[in-house]
């Protein structure tokens, strides 16, 4: 009997969420399965994911074959990480520091990433930008309304010698 981990579908009309279980490869995809693993919920941001490590990593070691977008789902929760560590002879008490360091040793893909962050904050700084810009006209514009007339009248005339004359006109 060949045992693969997949995906059931359930929830409704394009509100779907998914049940991980391990099932008989030859049962259809929402048929009857031999036991359920956890869930993936992708409607969520950001997708929830829950799993039961303990029966994951035990069906795996019994030769249990994910499915490719199980795979991938298994992946974006690192499981599948660790469970290569722990098989290759990693303590549980050393596996988070593993990850860590094998993490930072790899190159991150930021490219796409920053691309869509930049167009983002590209947009948020112009836009900032711009109200910044219409507050500081509309402060100035009070500024000036908010000066009394005697000011403007003294600015406009010339003002005394430090003598204390005034200029003749």
């Amino acid at each position: 009997m060949a045992v693969k981990i997949r995906m059931k579908r359930m929830g409704s009309k394009k509100n779907p969420f998914f049940r991980i279980v391990a099932a008989d490869s030859r049962f259809p995809r929402d048929g009857r399965f031999i036991e359920m693993l956890g869930f993936y919920d992708p409607m969520t941001e950001p997708a929830n994911i829950k799993i039961d490590e303990d029966k994951l990593y035990k069906w795996l070691d019994d030769g249990a074959k994910p499915t490719d977008n199980t795979a991938d789902v298994l992946k974006k929760a690192g499981l599948l990480e660790r469970w290569q560590l722990l098989k290759s002879g990693v303590k549980i008490s050393e596996l988070d520091e593993v990850i860590e360091a094998r993490r930072e040793k790899q190159p991150k893909p930021e490219g796409k990433k920053v691309e869509k962050l930049s167009k983002k904050a590209v947009a948020a700084a112009q836009k900032a930008q711009e109200d910044k810009d219409k507050a500081e006209e509309e402060a100035a514009k009070k500024a000036e309304e908010a000066v009394p007339d005697s000011e403007k009248a003294a600015e406009e005339t010339p003002a005394e010698n430090e003598a204390g004359e005034t200029p003749k006109e």
